[in-house]
């Protein structure tokens, strides 16, 4: 959030600044290796979960844990995403996502 600004004598403003991103511009999934650093970047769409079982550098497991895996809740992300955008010239607005903004470094 941005400091208070004074407006015309004792009148104070807080400015604020966020991003969206339009539905329709979400185009791939990007993974960073916690272990290697190694990224991947992969299209949205159905069975992307699969390519992100491990990492393809260090071979970390990246959806999998003791017993199961995220595998099904990814893909479903992802299927959800290519719905809406298939949708969005029939649907009467605009769909945005908000995102955080960037850390300072």
């Amino acid at each position: 959030m941005s400091p208070t600004i004074g407006v015309g004598g004792s009148a104070k403003v807080t400015s604020q600044t966020k991003q969206f991103i339009e539905m329709g511009d979400i185009l791939s999934l990007r993974c960073d290796c916690k272990e290697c650093g190694a990224s991947l970047s992969l299209p949205i769409g159905f069975g992307l979960a699969k390519s992100l079982l491990s990492c393809p550098k260090c071979r970390k497991p990246w959806l999998q844990f003791e017993g199961g895996t995220y595998q099904i809740t990814v893909d479903d992300f992802a299927k959800r995403v290519e719905e809406l955008k298939q949708l969005l010239p029939t649907i009467g607005c605009k769909l945005y996502v908000e995102i955080a903004p960037e850390a300072d470094s």
